[in-house]
């Protein structure tokens, strides 16, 4: 059976897979493009197109992959590479179920199968993509529900256990959910030992025979959130955290690789665009740095600096591993994982800082007013708190250095009562508190972190390679 290989991949990664049954001569020149755009204009809302291709380091960016295959062309993966400068991806468990994080639109020529060159006829489609479970024994919705968590479990199951058993040491990393009428898609992401991204998915139902396949040509754009967006269609809002960021300043450079289905692997056409991460802390005095997509989402910073001198960029790797916090103190996270703040800067800046940060209230077990923001020094943690608005949950300390920040509340202790203990040199006190038919089984591999993959699913043959 002939397969297509999509090479390794370096950063955010963008997958447009378009897949045909039995082999086919090309037809036509070959001549794809290839671009991208990424600003922080709307980010939360898919509908609105990035408007520049610039981003500000911290700032929640939004991304918009554009494609185009020829007329006669043989479906094909396209997929690129973004330096580690720009972060396109955040663990499942850091992004709610059923949040939207990205959006796909386009049209390609589908047809019988084996004739869909003579017979095709354009289709055009578009699915919304929601983050979903990846808790084998938790399902959301039925197995009619449209935007269902649990389409094909038993395919999804197994595609997940040939991966992991191909893959020694992978961990299943996140879930998205292709939500369409037309295209139905489950998407599994890993992230194996050496830091590489793989992805499989299920599209369709691949219970039923296919009837259809697709053929070029081929126009997909793929908008990706630098948000969660919220999902209209739950009574709750899952939206708030950040997808996409800049992590340094710089112009960043994207390589789009495509591999012919009618070709050898491997020979690859290159295509390549550019993304600019542009200095977010100018010189001047009150300097407000937004970083994560600031306090009006979960996990985002607020960084004000007394004075600048020389401006530069302040940003924030946010990890959900770290030093243990103080005895007697739990770190505040998001869904029930605690989250670590490194911030740092090369600006030159000088008088005190004054940094806020967006916490989860659904995380906090105790009263919200006993909530710290305590930041790394030397071997140990300092309580930095000025202030916790317990109405917009929002808490604030003051310091005159960056480095990991991290929220913190008092555990309840086994022994009633109140005990007194030193933090990092200042006391503080623990307190005592309470349907298409048609299927695709489709496994990718990715260098570094991050990215969204738009699978084109509906109605064809599957097919499968690994890419080492």
């Amino acid at each position: 059976m002939k397969t297509i290989r999509l090479l390794p991949l370096v950063g955010v990664v963008l997958l447009l897979l378009v897949w045909q049954g039995g082999a086919v001569e090309a037809q036509g020149p070959f001549t794809p493009t290839f671009s991208l755009t990424m600003d922080e204009v709307a980010p939360e809302n898919p509908d609105m197109l990035p408007a520049d291709d610039e981003c500000p380091v911290g700032a929640a960016c939004k991304s918009l992959w554009q494609t185009e295959i020829p007329d006669g062309q043989p479906g094909a993966g396209i997929s690129g590479i973004l330096p580690s400068s720009i972060v396109g991806f955040a663990r499942d468990a850091l992004v709610p179920d059923g949040a939207i994080v990205g959006k796909v639109v386009g049209s390609w020529r589908m047809g019988p199968v084996g004739r869909c060159a003579v017979e095709g006829t354009i289709v055009p489609f578009q699915t919304t993509y929601l983050d979903g479970t990846t808790d084998a024994s938790t399902t959301t919705g039925s197995a009619s529900d449209l935007c269902s968590f649990s389409h094909w479990p038993t395919q999804l199951n197994g595609a997940r256990d040939e991966l992991l058993a191909a893959n020694p040491g992978a961990v299943l990393n996140a879930r998205w959910v292709g939500c369409s009428p037309t295209l139905l898609l489950n998407v599994l992401l890993f992230r194996r030992t050496d830091g590489s991204i793989l992805y499989t998915a299920v599209g369709g139902d691949p219970t039923v025979p296919p009837t259809s396949d697709t053929c070029g040509p081929e126009i997909i754009k793929s908008v990706h959130l630098g948000l969660s967006a919220d999902n209209p269609g739950t009574p709750e809002d899952e939206g708030g955290i950040p997808l996409r960021t800049c992590t340094a300043a710089g112009t960043q450079t994207i390589r789009a690789f495509l591999d012919r289905l009618d070709t050898p692997p491997g020979d690859a056409l290159v295509l390549e665009d550019t993304a600019v991460c542009s200095p977010n802390t100018p010189a001047g005095n009150g300097v407000s740095v937004l970083l994560n997509g600031g306090t009006t989402v979960l996990a985002g910073i607020d960084v004000t600096f007394s004075s600048v001198a020389s401006g530069g960029t302040t940003s924030v790797v946010t990890t959900t591993t770290g030093p243990p916090p103080p005895t007697g103190f739990k770190i505040v996270g998001l869904a029930e994982i605690p989250l670590y703040f490194d911030i740092n800067t090369d600006a030159s800046y000088s008088g005190d800082l004054t940094v806020c940060m967006r916490y989860d209230e659904t995380q906090v077990a105790g009263p919200e007013a006993n909530l710290k923001l305590m930041q790394r020094v030397d071997s140990g943690f300092v309580n930095v708190t000025t202030s916790v608005d317990t109405v917009n949950d929002i808490i604030c300390g003051r310091t005159t250095h960056l480095c990991i920040f991290v929220v913190v509340e008092p555990v309840v202790p086994s022994v009633g009562g109140m005990v007194e203990m030193q933090v990092g040199g200042s006391a503080s006190a623990v307190e005592s508190a309470p349907r298409s038919s048609g299927r695709n089984y489709v496994a990718i591999a990715a260098l570094a972190a991050a990215g969204l993959v738009a699978l084109s699913a509906s109605g064809w043959y599957a097919r499968r390679r690994w890419v080492r």
